[in-house]
């Protein structure tokens, strides 16, 4: 874990710290104070857990800003998500505005402009993209949302976030322990998603496919799953359920297939199995010479070698300045 307080840089130069060190370190931004203050007593605390990355943050009242320009010059593409300890704030993304009080999740996309402004303490959590889109079909409509009070599934949400960024896995990031735990909190947040987008009031087929989509992704180790089980999710007949399909250039059959075989990929580059045989008979694949054939034709590489790569998704907790060198007056703690 890398940490970092203001408290060992002089007052007057404090807020310039924070500015050009700390905050590139979700998404290159631009900050600003309220006219007047003074010291700007501040920490940040940085974790990885399997692929995400973990931060404690710990700030005054400042806002953040992610210009088209910022988007452009940053190469990170992930989705945050934020949970709110203490304080407030309020982010802008995608013309929509939720103000965020204590224990509320939000959601954010570092590849569009947005506006944060909070006071507050939060754990924050950096998920590479690809690994949301794979289990959401419109990931973009759950960011800036306001998270029901209601939901079942927020407090489970923001006990696993709590309780993985107070873990010490040093020598355990890379293992599959962490990739597990990291693999529980991307779970539990695309079902929370789930019941959100469930209780959205929409009309025609397309919310129809959506529904069927959800619980296909969600069910992928089942061996029942079928166009009759998905034709009954949707409240439809099969002859139905192959027509919405064909306005994706597939088949039920075939796009589950498909989906298993990303299932497999993201198991085996996440670390989330200890063997290439527990990920294909996880997702149903029990002819093993025939799955290796259907993966390599899909990835270009054999699940061996899948599984033996190293995949750095986020990049490490490194300090890397916008547009400038780290400061000289940055010293971690203990040092």
């Amino acid at each position: 874990m890398e940490r970092l307080d203001t408290a060992d840089v002089k007052p007057s130069d404090q807020f310039d710290f924070w500015q050009d060190v700390v905050c590139s370190k979700f998404v290159s931004a631009s900050a600003t104070v309220p006219r007047g203050e003074g010291a700007f007593n501040a920490s940040l605390a940085t974790s990885r857990l399997g692929p995400l990355l973990l931060s404690d943050l710990n700030a005054p009242m400042h806002f953040w800003t992610r210009s088209p320009q910022h988007v452009r010059r940053d190469d990170q593409d992930v989705y945050i998500l934020s949970l709110m300890e203490g304080g407030a704030g309020e982010l802008d993304q995608y013309g929509r505005r939720v103000v965020q009080g204590v224990g509320d999740l939000v959601l954010y996309d570092s590849s569009a402009p947005f506006d944060y402004n909070f006071s507050a303490h939060l754990k924050l959590v950096k998920i590479p993209r690809h690994i949301v889109d794979a289990r959401i079909t419109k990931p973009r409509d759950l960011v800036a949302v306001r998270f029901s009070d209601n939901s079942p599934l927020k407090p489970i949400l923001a006990g696993l976030v709590t309780t993985a960024s107070s873990l010490d896995l040093t020598k355990q990031a890379d293992s599959v322990v962490g990739s597990r735990i990291a693999n529980s909190i991307v779970d539990v947040l695309v079902s929370m998603c789930d019941l959100f987008l469930e209780n959205m009031p929409r009309n025609g087929t397309a919310p129809q496919l959506e529904k069927i989509l959800r619980y296909a992704r969600a069910n992928l180790e089942s061996e029942d799953l079928s166009p009759e089980v998905l034709a009954g999710v949707g409240g439809m007949s099969v002859r139905t359920l192959n027509r919405l399909f064909g306005t994706l250039g597939t088949t039920p059959m075939r796009w589950i297939w498909t989906e298993r075989l990303r299932a497999t990929h993201r198991a085996l580059t996440e670390r989330n199995v200890n063997s290439v045989t527990e990920a294909a008979f996880k997702y149903g694949f029990t002819e093993l010479s025939h799955f290796s054939r259907s993966f390599k034709k899909m990835f270009g590489v054999t699940p061996s070698h899948a599984f033996a790569q190293v995949r750095l998704e986020c990049p490490p907790p490194t300090l890397v300045a916008m547009g400038s060198n780290p400061a000289p007056s940055l010293r971690r703690i203990g040092d």
